[in-house]
């Protein structure tokens, strides 16, 4: 009797181990992504950055990004800046001249590396000048939201209106189109 006492509790005891092995693996790997918006890069300069960070510990495999303008879905860089800074299709070109774009949707980032969308040096000639102030204006009603995986599989949200991730089971959880560079 004192045998089988002892291998039940042997079990009890292993499966516990288990459970918290899983937990400490679990937040050794645990990405953590914020959205950051600024109109100042690393060295001081002028520069219009929108970017995501992983503050986690692990890595981070971007599903599905979105952005939003003033509430609305917005598709890719052009939508973006039609919705925000130039209407003509002429400027629109000179103005992406300008900008750096980085594609976000299958995306990878390292713990406590970040990844930009979009970034603009300040110019100093018009009329990039007041384009660039009008997306510095602009960049203060851009909503983003990411779904991403860890090394495990497990899905989180996070969204530049609340720094809370939310566990998720798939990435469908995310509305609005994803997008584009």
């Amino acid at each position: 009797m004192s045998a089988l006492v002892l291998s039940v509790a042997s079990m009890i005891i292993a499966i516990q181990n288990h459970h918290a092995m899983k937990e400490l693996v679990t937040a050794n790997s645990w990405p953590y992504l914020q959205h950051d918006s600024s109109n100042v890069g690393n060295n001081g300069d002028a520069v219009v950055l929108l970017s995501v960070a992983n503050a986690g510990v692990g890595p981070a495999l971007i599903e599905k990004f979105t952005v939003s303008y003033q509430g609305a879905p917005i598709k890719d860089t052009a939508d973006l800046l039609r919705h925000c800074c130039v209407k003509d299709a002429g400027d629109l070109q000179t103005l992406r001249g300008h900008l750096i774009t980085g594609s976000m949707n299958g995306r990878a980032i390292a713990a406590k590396d970040s990844a930009n969308f979009l970034k603009m040096q300040k110019p100093d000639q018009e009329p990039l000048l007041k384009w660039w102030d009008a997306l510095d204006r602009a960049r203060r009603s851009v909503s983003t939201a990411v779904c991403y995986r860890s090394v495990l599989g497990d899905r989180w949200i996070t969204t530049s209106d609340d720094f809370r991730p939310r566990q998720v089971d798939s990435c469908d959880a995310l509305s609005g189109p994803a997008f584009a560079e």
